[in-house]
Order: C-alpha cells, then structure tokens, then sequence
C-alpha cells in the first residue's frame, strides 16, 4: 500500500518515528515522509523511504494558504494511508483536507472526528513504540509489530559519506580517531546544561584517555554556548587540540552519520539522545526540568539519564515543571542543572563505558 506519515514535530520526534517506518518497510509498503524541510535530511538516502513532501507551516495568516498547499502535496501523492502522529489542530486539518481515504491518528488528538480511525495513546510507552502503535494491524501484522516492540529503540540509516566532514577535517578518520560527540544545545533554554559544567566533563574525559577526541555539535544557535566551552580550553593546549567544532558547518545527515562512529554522544534531552538510539550508539542523557518518564528517554543498549537528586537521592519538588522544557525557569533557581555535578556527568560516562578510560 501506499503509506504516507505526516509528522512536523522537533527532528527528535522525527527520528522516533524511524521504527513506525521500519516496520512498515517489513511489510513491503510504499512509504512517504511529509515534515519539516530541516528533518527530510534524517532520512536522506534512506532506502526505506520512496519520497518526501516539505511541509513546512507558515505563521498568522499565511498559515491558512500554507495549509491548503501542504494538503494538495499530500493528496498529488495518491495515498491510500496516512498516519498522523502529531495530534495539532493543523495536523488534521491538513489530513482531512488531503482527502485521504484512510486517516488514523491517536484518540486523544485535536480534531480527532476528522480522522477515519483513531488508535489509543498510551502514555507510559516510550514515543518510538507509540509511533508504532499508530499502524493498525491491517497495515502492520502482529509479527512485525511484535518483532518491532523488542527492538524498542529508533532505527535510522546513516549515510557513508560526509563530504562536508571530511573537507574540514582530512585526516580524521585515516588516523582511526576514536572520539566521542556532545551537543550541548537545545531549543529550550531549560533543557541546556550550563556549557562551564560540559566543559568541565570534557576536561575530565580527555583527561583520562589521552587518545580520544571530542566533537562539539550543534546549530549556529548553539554557537555561544559552545564557544563558552572552547574558552575553556584556551589555556590547555593540548586538550584544546583535540576538541573539534563543527557547529557551523556541519548538515544534519552528516551529523547522523558522525553520530553512528561515536563511541558515546553526551546530550540533553534534545534530539542527538534519540539520534544516536537510532544506531545503537551509547548514550549519557542530561534532564534538567523535565523527566524521563514523559517517554523521551535514550533507547540505546547502553544509556545513563541524569537527573539531579539531592544527598538523600530525592528530586526537587518541582520537579519536572514542564513537559517540554521552558525559556527560564519558573522557579528562578534553575538548581536541576547548575546544581548537577560536572563530576557525576564524568562518572557515568566511566562507569557505562570503562573500557574506555582503563588506567
């Protein structure tokens, strides 16, 4: 059948739905991908997806004509099947409008009687098995749904090359580099760890293996937060020497596949937690104001969640104050995360790998 999946959520929730793809690439469908312009890139290449519809919406009063666009994209696809797992009231206007004859979304999403099916949402599962769950099992046999379930992580499909990569840095890879990744942004300022506590994990990391390198990533948004950790290091040369940014440069695909080399990716709880899930790669996540119960946690088969705990091993009280993360926090102490110890952060990157920083 023809399948489409039209999901404009954050790039993480966009790599969430890589095993919704994979199970109904098991099944032989013909799959096609509308999001945002900025998340295609998690799939470029991808074997498993047969095309791709941008759908990114306007704002004030364009959105209403951007809608109409995005709807008539959808139906010029002639699918038989689209699932919806962003529950928006834009969402299932551009679903219903798209004339779809099959539309299935949860039953607790905006609009929901303009869809033709709509399936439970089940908060405690984690996000990638709700995706999941969205596929009927006309559309998805049991088996693979069940094959599906016991993987339980993202699947993504790195790509081999990165041209934009290896321009920058020539001789990364011949030298057999092995390095890990941080990415200290996010798009709520909450969701981010003081940049001098990342510096002073890094510190310690590079510190006690003398052969491995770091790699900073991020958006040009995150530029200054990774130039407070540079700054750091100005005055340890050699330590300095083995820190790469690449936040100005390099595209999502590539970051994918730099992701897929790592030998562990430190992270908030931000899209590289779910990006690195997607290729099994270990992961030390950061959650300040919000918790990992919310269904967003790292899938990888080695994976830490931090979340600060007092001496007694007790939250905050007002812990979490938000599902998604805020611009400061409602308590004007922001202690979840000035308050995490860079120290911990070090400890557990040790601890869930010690192979790697072996005296």
């Amino acid at each position: 059948m023809k399948v489409g999946i039209f999901h404009t959520a954050f790039i993480g929730d966009i790599a969430l739905s890589s095993l919704l793809i994979e199970a109904l690439f098991q099944e032989k469908h013909e799959i096609y991908l509308i999001t945002r312009k900025a998340s295609i890139l998690l799939y470029k290449n991808d074997p498993r997806i047969k095309g791709f519809v941008s759908a990114d919406k306007a704002k004030g009063i364009k959105k209403i004509n951007s809608l109409r666009t995005i709807a008539n994209q959808i139906k010029a696809l002639n699918l038989e099947v689209l699932l919806v797992p962003h529950k928006s009231t834009t969402s299932a206007l551009c679903a219903y409008l798209s004339h779809v004859p099959k539309r299935i979304s949860y039953n607790d999403s905006s609009l929901r009687f303009l869809y033709t099916e709509n399936l439970p949402f089940h908060k405690e599962k984690h996000e990638c098995i709700r995706c999941l769950d969205i596929a009927p099992r006309w559309l998805v046999s049991e088996t693979t749904y069940q094959n599906a379930v016991k993987i339980a992580r993202p699947i993504l499909k790195p790509a081999q090359d990165m041209p934009t990569f290896n321009l920058k840095n020539p001789h990364f890879f011949q030298n057999n580099n092995s390095f890990f990744i941080v990415s200290p942004g996010s798009v709520w300022a909450t969701k981010k760890y003081p940049p001098q506590h990342f510096a002073k994990a890094i510190f310690s990391l590079l510190s006690k293996n003398k052969n491995i390198r770091c790699i900073l990533t991020g958006t040009q948004q995150d530029k200054m937060d990774i130039n407070t950790i540079l700054s750091f290091f100005a005055p340890f040369s050699e330590l300095s020497a083995r820190i790469i940014d690449t936040s100005m440069y390099l595209p999502l695909d590539e970051f994918v596949t730099l992701i897929s080399k790592a030998q562990f990716v430190i992270a908030n709880d931000s899209s590289p937690i779910h990006i690195a899930s997607g290729s099994n790669i270990p992961v030390v996540s950061i959650f300040g104001p919000t918790t990992w119960k919310f269904g967003f946690y790292p899938t990888s088969d080695k994976n830490v969640v931090l979340n600060y705990k007092d001496e007694n091993g007790n939250t905050l009280a007002c812990h979490p104050c938000t599902p998604h993360g805020s611009q400061t926090c409602p308590q004007k102490h922001f202690r979840c995360m000035l308050e995490l110890s860079p120290d911990l952060l070090a400890n557990s990157v040790e601890k869930l790998l010690p192979e790697l920083f072996i005296s």
